[in-house]
């Protein structure tokens, strides 16, 4: 369970990232009621992973997903466009 001082800590650590990226109180009670649930360590490596690729500055959603780096598609899918039509 996060504490409200280590999301502070986080968006304390966007703002040093991005120079756009602003915060006040209602900011952080608002990131601190969604994000109380979460792992400060899984939350700062997401943000750090984040930060490599993303020019811009991460929504609360970018830090909590799990990165799986695309979509998984089993090897053995094959995509028949054709199915289920009636030849004709």
């Amino acid at each position: 369970m996060m504490t409200k001082k280590e999301i502070y800590k986080l968006m304390d650590f966007i703002q040093a990232y991005y120079e756009k990226f602003q915060f006040d109180q209602h900011k952080l009670d608002a990131w601190h009621m969604i994000l109380q649930k979460y792992s400060y360590n899984k939350v700062h490596e997401n943000l750090l992973k984040f930060v490599q690729d993303s020019p811009h500055p991460p929504k609360i959603s970018d830090l909590v997903q799990k990165s799986t780096g695309g979509r998984d598609i089993p090897c053995d899918f094959i995509l028949d466009v054709t199915k289920g039509e009636k030849e004709g």
